[in-house]
């Protein structure tokens, strides 16, 4: 079924899984979940909301998303995800925020099709008959916030790296300075961020906009909506990932309305993971791609090379992370590309 939006899996870009994919993956004991990301949340949202008046948003694309998951039930939407950027993005979880997209997203499943294709509803009078949801415990960021701080904290080395020059003599220099600021600096090295900083410094100019170096009015805003997509991309279409990380045997697919970040995984490379039991936030990439203007074929094999021996090095090393000298990173970072507090 093709509607717009971009869907994606381990594999690439991908259509949503049919009755015959999915009936395997449960034959297997896999559940398929497709993950939302924001934009795609807000859209059902707004639509729920208003109907046939709601502004900034392809109706067609919504329905035809409904039309899916009444044809395919085995398959479920998960916005779980998508929620935890919405509502953190404040000093403190909006758990009040959560809590009224979730009803809204749960009415958009559950409500029957006939219904909402006519747009005879009203959810303010017909959202009570959903299940209520079960309070949530802790603070629901604590697992992410590490792995985010560490993204963020890259990509304003990126962008910093980038502000001194993206001419051809410098993306060598770049890239070799990024890597070793990596494992000598943040003491983690960050696989998706390094791929990216390999496309700015490698002269792919198109990626520029993910660091915020055409608004720089907008930069911070632009970083941490850059390290959420990284985050999206690494957890929710990667099967082994987020099955151990929410020990649930599923076949993740992640469904987005903006396909520019997934454009980075979308030539061969070889991604080396690095398995330290609950430590899942370090890996590798190697690239067989070929496709930067700035760089020959010479340097890429020593990129290579020098990456494999890192891994190889670095193979028994426990990322513990330290917040507080990230924090001073991050701060001294933000400093440099003129990011006000």
């Amino acid at each position: 079924m093709n509607f717009s939006y971009n869907c994606f899996s381990e594999k690439g870009e991908v259509s949503l899984p049919d009755k015959v994919f999915t009936a395997s993956c449960l034959e297997d004991g896999f559940q398929p979940i497709v993950f939302l990301d924001s934009c795609v949340c807000l859209h059902i949202i707004k639509v729920v909301e208003h109907k046939r008046k709601a502004q900034g948003v392809n109706i067609q694309r919504i329905l035809a998303l409904k039309e899916y998951i009444t044809k395919y039930p085995e398959t479920r939407i998960d916005p779980f995800f998508a929620f935890l950027e919405l509502c953190s993005q404040k000093e403190s979880f909006d758990f009040e925020k959560f809590e009224d997209f979730r009803h809204r997203i749960d009415f958009f499943t559950q409500v029957p099709i006939k219904i909402f294709k006519s747009f005879n509803y009203d959810f303010y009078r017909d959202f009570f008959v959903f299940r209520r949801i079960p309070p949530m415990k802790g603070d629901p960021m604590e697992p992410v916030n590490q792995i985010l701080k560490n993204s963020y904290c890259t990509l304003l080395k990126i962008r910093s790296l980038a502000t001194k020059g993206l001419t051809k003599s410098n993306a060598e220099y770049n890239i070799d300075a990024l890597a070793d600021w990596m494992t000598n600096e943040l003491n983690i090295f960050r696989g998706a961020e390094y791929k990216l900083g390999m496309n700015i410094f490698g002269g792919n100019t198109e990626f520029r906009k993910m660091i915020g170096l055409n608004k720089p009015k907008d930069v911070k805003k632009k970083l941490k909506g850059t390290a959420w997509d990284m985050f999206h991309s690494k957890f929710t279409a990667n099967s082994f990932r987020i099955s151990e990380i929410l020990q649930k045997a599923i076949y993740p697919f992640f469904l987005t309305s903006d396909a520019n970040l997934f454009k980075i995984f979308q030539n061969f490379s070889i991604e080396i993971v690095k398995d330290g039991g609950e430590n899942f936030v370090t890996s590798f990439v190697m690239t067989s791609d070929f496709s930067y203007p700035h760089l020959d074929d010479t340097f890429i094999e020593k990129n290579n090379k020098k990456l494999f021996y890192l891994f190889v090095n670095r193979s028994n090393h426990q990322h513990l992370f330290n917040e507080e000298k990230v924090d001073r990173m991050i701060s001294e970072l933000e400093a440099e590309n003129n990011i006000p507090f």
